[in-house]
């Protein structure tokens, strides 16, 4: 089939936004983040087209470490294997070469066959595999630990995430990116005002990159993991949010200890991060 390729902008952000809810209606979320992908990333929001028809979209999202991240891939169901998947590649691919990113990412879930597959057919190949786990704020009123404070030293800040680079195998996750842990990825956090610790150098990473009134996202933690999760799960309420999400490699047994403790609801299934380094 022929396919049109149009940079969406807000005279066509609402077809935009009709492709992902027929596709994906229990896990959209583009209506919300319009203005956070229109207006503040760097990269395209590409809708599909055949002739007048709105068939895909899909988003290019340039990262702090200056890598592709491809995200928000929705093909309507009836045009599904048909090439629409592949003419958004393709334009991501090229995209790449103009941004000079060192790499490209995206994830799916272990049981979308075809969503991996495509990735496969343009170079991306399996890097992590993540689980997600959640808990819901409660309405009682939970205790701040009053010992956590913002990390205003760069120098500290990077010490700290090299410490737990490596039991998150090499990536942090928030609102389902993954980003490779890098300086350039220490930065960004550190900008945003991510990064808390306490003086016995317990620290958690608590923020979200887009969707904050969806809840905080969890991106790296150590030292006490009761207490990390305590002020994470406290903050979440004190801004009045719903919950709370971690993202981590399965393997990890002491997160998932963590979690299992402080009755954190793990995902059905996992996740996985696909890359192409160039």
């Amino acid at each position: 089939m022929e396919y049109t390729l149009i940079k969406t902008d807000w005279t066509t952000i609402d077809e935009a936004v009709f492709c992902e809810e027929e596709t994906s209606p229990r896990g959209s979320y583009l209506r919300d983040n319009s203005a956070f992908f229109l207006n503040e990333t760097e990269g395209d929001l590409t809708l599909v087209k055949k002739g007048d028809t709105p068939v895909g979209v899909g988003k290019f999202t340039v990262l702090p470490d200056g890598s592709g991240w491809l995200e928000t891939l929705r093909i309507r169901p009836d045009y599904q294997g048909q090439g629409a998947g592949k003419s958004l590649y393709q334009k991501w691919l090229k995209e790449a070469e103009t941004y000079g990113c060192p790499a490209i990412r995206m994830f799916t879930g272990t049981g979308n066959v075809r969503s991996k597959g495509l990735a496969e057919k343009y170079g991306l190949s399996l890097a992590g595999t993540y689980i997600g786990a959640t808990a819901k704020t409660p309405e009682e009123t939970l205790p701040m630990p009053e010992d956590f404070a913002p990390v205003t030293d760069f120098r500290y800040a990077k010490v700290l995430l090299e410490s737990g680079r490596w039991e998150n195998e090499d990536f942090v996750v928030m609102n389902n990116t993954f980003f490779r842990c890098s300086d350039l990825t220490w930065k960004y956090l550190f900008d945003k005002g991510m990064i808390y610790a306490t003086p016995s150098h317990d620290f958690v990473v608590i923020g979200a990159r887009m969707l904050r009134e969806r809840g905080l996202h969890v991106a790296m933690y150590g030292g006490n993991g009761e207490k990390c999760m305590a002020f994470a799960r406290a903050k979440a309420q004190q801004e009045g949010l719903p919950q709370v999400t971690v993202s981590y490699p399965p393997a990890c047994r002491r997160i998932k200890k963590d979690m299992d403790a402080l009755g954190f609801v793990h995902d059905a299934s996992c996740r996985i991060v696909m890359e192409r380094v160039f």
